[in-house]
This record gives structure tokens, C-alpha cells and sequence, in this order.
């Protein structure tokens, strides 16, 4: 089934990023302990980094098999023109859904889906006008808002008042919602990138801000919470996305399934 093996992956290792934090707890205030604390965040960051390339190389690999059973249906360019190594070929099954996978993969695994802009890159072009993720005009965001697990960190705004908002002024408080998301996300991704890159310190002094359990847990949160709304809107659309192609339903059943 679509996107069952990134899917638990993301779950596997999201785990361990809150096993890491819980592990630091009963730990002294020391440097060890905040150590544990970012080793958790980048855990987690890590964590959606490789859900996506998993995504997006599942729903690629897909889509080419879909075209190797029906040749006569015309793909998009982005996905005809995808340039494929040679040796990941030669020798192996054109068919297999593995090979076509790790082709997807391969293609973006250099780099790293660690931006809103990132994202929507990737996987816009899989999805109807009406249904683009973070776009105030698509549904999707509505649903995010309104959405049990959604919290004000998320949209700078709660389900009640967004509730309460006049029709005419839903798009302006979407629009101010998605902007909201996308400098969360872009705060967890930027703390990645110090801790990775130069220890956390991105000046001289050793960043301390944020380094708490509470934070952290808050962390994990955002992230399982961006993973699992992206997840249910690429599932819900990647067949629709095949129809609108011109694959018949047994194409579409055999490699969705």
C-alpha cells in the first residue's frame, strides 16, 4: 500500500527521538543532559527529512510503473525527464517497485526536504488546484486548522476563532496561518542545521535557548503532526492524481496497492 514503509519508518524513528528525550530526563542539569536534548530535535528533524525522500520516491516509483503497465498514457514532464543512473538499470527489473524507488530517492537524497517551499516543490505537482498543500485557497489547510491534534503554535490561531471568522475573511486568516506554520518549522529546521553543522553554535556561545524537555516534546509534536496531515493528503489524492493521468482503475489498483 502507498506510503506504508515511509510511513513506519517516520513512526519507527520519531520514537526514538521521544526515547532519547525520555532518556535524558531523570538526567542531571548538566551538558550531557542538554546534549541528549538536541540529539533528540535533530532526531526528529531527521526524522521527516527521510519520510519525505521515502514519500516522494514511493509516489514517483508509482507513478512510472503505472506507465511501464500503460505505456500509452502520457506522464509529466518532470517525472519523463528524470535522469536514472545507469547502473541502478542494468541488471535489475525494470518492474520492480524497489528499483524504481530507490531511483525516485536517489534524485533528492543529495539534498534535504527540510523547508515548507521544499516540500511543496516536491509534491504540489501530485495534487488537484483545489487541493494544494499550504495554499489558502486549497482544502487542505482548512482541515489542518480544524483538525483535532492542531494547536495555535501551528496557525497562530485557535479552532474557535477560527471558527468564529467571517467567510469573507477565511483566505486573509489562511494565508496569515500558512505564513505562521512555515516560521515554526522553519525555527525546528534552523536548529537542526546549528546542532549539525557547527555543535549548536552558530555564533560563539553555545545556543541554550529551548534546550528543555518541555520544548522538545513540543518539538516532536510538530513534527509527527506536519508528517501525518502531509501523509493522509498524499493518500488521499495520489490515485486521483493517476485518473487524471489516464490510467485505468486496474492500473491504478495494482500499484497503489
Amino acid at each position: 500500500m502507498i506510503l506504508v514503509t515511509a510511513l513506519n519508518h517516520f513512526n519507527e524513528d520519531i520514537q526514538r527521538a521521544r526515547e532519547i528525550l525520555q532518556h535524558a530526563l531523570p538526567l542531571p542539569h548538566d551538558r550531557l543532559r542538554d546534549d541528549l536534548l538536541r540529539a533528540s530535535w535533530m532526531m526528529a528533524v531527521g526524522a521527516l527529512d527521510a519520510y519525505f525522500c521515502d514519500a516522494y520516491g514511493d509516489m514517483i516509483a508509482r507513478t512510472i510503473r503505472a506507465k511501464i503497465s500503460q505505456p500509452s498514457v502520457n506522464i509529466p514532464d518532470r517525472i519523463k525527464n528524470l535522469k536514472i543512473p545507469a547502473d541502478m538499470v542494468l541488471g535489475n527489473n525494470v518492474n520492480d517497485a524497489w528499483l524504481w524507488r530507490m531511483v525516485a530517492r536517489d534524485l533528492i537524497e543529495r539534498d534535504n526536504v527540510l523547508a515548507i517551499s521544499k516540500i511543496k516543490e516536491l509534491f504540489n505537482h501530485f495534487f488537484r488546484s483545489n487541493e494544494k498543500l499550504f495554499h489558502e485557497n486549497s482544502a487542505p489547510i482548512e482541515k489542518w486548522l480544524l483538525h483535532t491534534d492542531s494547536k495555535v503554535r501551528h496557525f497562530g490561531i485557535t479552532k474557535t476563532n477560527y471558527r468564529r471568522t467571517a467567510p469573507a475573511n477565511k483566505n486573509s486568516i489562511k494565508k496569515k496561518a500558512i505564513e505562521h506554520l512555515e516560521a515554526r518549522f522553519k525555527e525546528i529546521f534552523q536548529r537542526r542545521h546549528d546542532c549539525i553543522h557547527n555543535c549548536d553554535r552558530p555564533k560563539v556561545a553555545l545556543q541554550i535557548k529551548n534546550i528543555n524537555p518541555v520544548y522538545i516534546e513540543k518539538v516532536i509534536y510538530d513534527i509527527n503532526f506536519l508528517v501525518q496531515r502531509c501523509s493522509d493528503e498524499f493518500r488521499n489524492e495520489f490515485s486521483t492524481y493517476l485518473r487524471l493521468l489516464g490510467f485505468s482503475g486496474a492500473t491504478r489498483n495494482q500499484v497503489t496497492l
